[in-house]
């Protein structure tokens, strides 16, 4: 799951100075860091989920590829089942175990072995792109706020 944010104005980079360039980029970073940010605190106010190692919610990253693009993950490689948090699945369906002979389910009173279960599916959570307008208003806000402050801390008012 991704989001890019980007200028999109045809502007002659060349032509513009590096300063002003590098503050367009920091500002980008800004805003992709903030709807980070908007998304985590989504979840932990809302309860969108329980976490078992805080590893989704640590892979949720905003990364700057360029200084005019900025690019948002919600979930790493190696947390694929964000997927299934954000679009939900279809259910009931059967689980099997794909290179042991069990699955090793853990309880409260230690594990279970079942050579298959039927899980009932998963509810979407939307957890990533949910409420997207606002997460994304805020974050350009904020964004706009970095971005006025530093032209006004460079160049005077």
């Amino acid at each position: 799951m991704v989001i890019e944010v980007r200028i999109n104005q045809n502007f002659d980079f060349a032509r513009i100075s590096r300063r002003f360039l590098k503050l367009a980029g920091d500002t980008l970073s800004v805003i992709g860091w903030k709807y980070v940010k908007e998304t985590q605190k989504a979840i932990e106010e809302k309860k969108l989920f329980e976490g078992r190692s805080g590893q989704l919610f640590r892979s949720i990253i905003a990364l700057p590829v360029s200084k005019r693009k900025v690019i948002i993950f919600g979930a790493g490689e190696d947390t694929e089942y964000g997927k299934y948090l954000e679009y939900g699945t279809r259910g009931p369906y059967v689980i099997r175990p794909k290179e042991r002979e069990y699955l090793i389910i853990p309880t409260e009173n230690g594990y279970i072995k079942k050579k298959k279960v039927t899980h009932p599916g998963i509810r979407a959570r939307h957890y990533f792109f949910g409420d997207y307008e606002e997460k994304m208003k805020r974050a350009v806000e904020e964004g706009r706020n970095f971005f006025y402050n530093k032209v006004k801390e460079e160049f005077g008012d």
